[in-house]
């Protein structure tokens, strides 16, 4: 932990991977340092795995989980009881709000909103496949886009450069940059 940074109670810090046997993942032996940027907040109950890095001025919110080697950038916010599985990069000034299920293997850019109750997904197959370890693909959220109270991100789609995806759409393919995405499936309705 760097300086000024604080830590609440019941956080656990370094946290390793553990499975009875039941992943689909293979663990591996090496996960590096958990490192908490300058003047972090960590709120009680938060849990940050082996290998994660928080950068500066990020605040955790209350029993937020964020798993083995994921990197949040500088000045995030990432809410109460959010999930942040395996691998996951997250960008700067970005905010993940309450109750939110950031698959593993996602990548999030700068900039971006994520309102509650999010979910994402990483695997078509659901584990129903053999080899589904070795193909998970988590979407990809590039830098000022905006996605709404309740959507749903299927499994390796791109959501462009300051495109909105509104509440509860469910994304199954590419949202195009600057564009505003509505319904199930999400289609386009406008331009921003």
């Amino acid at each position: 932990m760097k300086a000024g940074a604080e830590l609440y109670d019941h956080c656990v810090l370094g946290k390793l991977p553990t499975s009875p046997g039941s992943t689909a993942r293979t663990y591996g032996s090496e996960y590096g340092k958990t490192v908490i940027g300058e003047n972090c907040i960590l709120c009680p109950g938060v849990i940050l795995y082996t290998g994660t890095t928080i950068g500066h001025n990020t605040l955790l919110g209350d029993n937020c989980s964020i798993r083995e080697k994921c990197e949040v950038g500088d000045y995030c916010i990432i809410s109460r009881n959010v999930s942040v599985n395996y691998e996951t990069t997250i960008g700067n000034h970005t905010k993940i709000m309450d109750n939110s299920h950031i698959t593993g293997n996602m990548r999030i850019g700068n900039h971006v909103f994520i309102s509650v109750l999010v979910a994402s997904t990483n695997d078509n197959s659901m584990g129903r496949e053999s080899d589904a370890a070795e193909r998970l693909s988590g979407p990809v959220v590039e830098d000022y886009a905006t996605i709404g109270a309740g959507a749903s991100l299927l499994p390796g789609v791109v959501v462009g450069t300051n495109a909105v995806v509104g509440a509860s759409a469910l994304v199954t393919k590419n949202v195009p940059a600057g564009k505003v995405v509505m319904g199930i499936p999400a289609r386009v309705i406008r331009d921003i």
